[in-house]
């Protein structure tokens, strides 16, 4: 089974939203690479590793005494998450912990891929690695028979089975003549009858627990017939080409490692594209949708303009904010919206990725993806 993933649009949205008047917010990343960290006394080597970070940002520099106070007070809470039994560890490669005395914030999320431990102490929640991760949940697997079907979500990295059903369907007939014609026409509705049922169950399920992705096994001879049964909403989220799978037999194992490769696939086309448009509107004297480098696209998000988000993984530069209003920029010393002071961020991509969130902006982080060093590592296109 594929490693756990927490992360999902609403938490990921709600961390983005969550500010501390003071830097009391705690977040700590614990690798849980299964190579390095399967047992426990290896897990709690790292948890003391990642904690002793955290109290060294807490006493280290100088803070007010009712923060340091509140960290502290944070800091001895995370110990308690992280301690214990340890069940968090449970089909994790990593896990994310936001902790806050003073918001009553605890979230601890599992996540499907190994990360550098690391603590950060600021006003906001670190969240700029939930977001390489992804979301979980918006994927929807179908595995139709002729009788019984299966229906999994979740992410590439883990599914789960949500719903299964069967249908009656007539057995076999062998008797030949008029009775045969009979017992097909029959055997044919009676199938007909479970993949309305199949198409049902996927038009509600998307319209009480929405997904994005739809993708559907099943043999090539009920391909069409599985198709002609879709909602059209439905139908439009299905992912092609058909995965071609034993439905009977296949282990949840088995449709996640059919579905990865036609999931990487799209991201790698939606990074395609993406990059395409880029190029093109770029190569374009005065295309005001969209800008390129980090100083125009921490304007534009600031002006909340920004549709899609796209930076190179491990990108690092500093920048300024304002706490009271969220403006950014790569230099100064005043906010020119409401004359505040301004908080130097040795690195502002996280603050870009939390207006980029807070205004529903598709964000793409890239690896491996040179195209876009000419472009400043970092670019956006614009909603207006």
């Amino acid at each position: 089974m594929g490693a756990a993933n927490d992360v999902t649009e609403e938490i990921l949205r709600g961390l983005a939203e969550t500010r501390a008047t003071a830097e009391t917010v705690l977040s700590l990343y614990l690798d849980l690479d299964p190579g390095r960290f399967a047992t426990g006394p290896a897990r709690a080597t790292e948890i003391d590793s990642v904690l002793d970070q955290a109290h060294r940002a807490i006493e280290g520099g100088e803070r007010a005494h009712d923060e340091r106070q509140a960290l502290r007070a944070t800091l001895e809470r995370a110990r308690e998450v992280l301690g214990g039994d340890q069940q968090w560890a449970r089909g994790a490669r990593a896990l994310a912990l936001f902790v806050s005395e003073p918001l009553e914030l605890s979230r601890a999320l599992r996540l499907p891929h190994p990360v550098v431990s690391a603590a950060v102490v600021s006003d906001v929640p670190f969240i700029a690695p939930l977001t390489e991760v992804g979301p979980v949940g918006r994927v929807c697997v179908a595995l139709v028979g002729e009788r019984f079907a299966r229906v999994l979500r979740g992410s590439a990295e883990q599914l789960h089975e949500a719903i299964s059903f069967g249908d009656s369907v007539s057995g076999r007939q062998d008797q030949g003549g008029w009775s045969q014609a009979r017992y097909q026409r029959s055997r044919h509705e009676d199938v007909e009858h479970h993949l309305r049922h199949l198409g049902r169950v996927l038009h509600d399920l998307l319209r009480v627990a929405p997904y994005e992705r739809l993708l559907i096994a099943c043999t090539e001879p009920l391909w069409p017939r599985v198709l002609a049964k879709l909602h059209p909403d439905v139908r439009a989220l299905l992912r092609e080409p058909r995965l071609s799978l034993d439905v009977g037999d296949a282990a949840i194992e088995d449709v996640v490692a059919a579905v990865a490769p036609v999931l990487a696939a799209e991201q790698r086309a939606r990074e395609d594209a993406a990059l395409a448009e880029l190029r093109e509107r770029h190569a374009r004297d005065g295309d005001e949708r969209i800008v390129v480098g980090l100083g125009a696209v921490l304007r534009a998000l600031v002006e909340r303009r920004v549709q899609t988000l796209l930076y190179d993984v491990g990108l690092q530069a500093s920048g300024v904010l304002c706490t009271r209003c969220g403006w950014m920029a790569i230099d100064g010393e005043s906010c020119p919206v409401d004359g505040d002071s301004v908080e130097p961020r040795e690195n502002i991509l996280d603050d870009a990725v939390r207006s980029a969130v807070s205004q529903s902006a598709e964000i793409l982080p890239l690896r491996e993806r040179p195209e876009l060093g000419p472009l400043g590592r970092m670019a956006a296109t614009l909603r207006f």
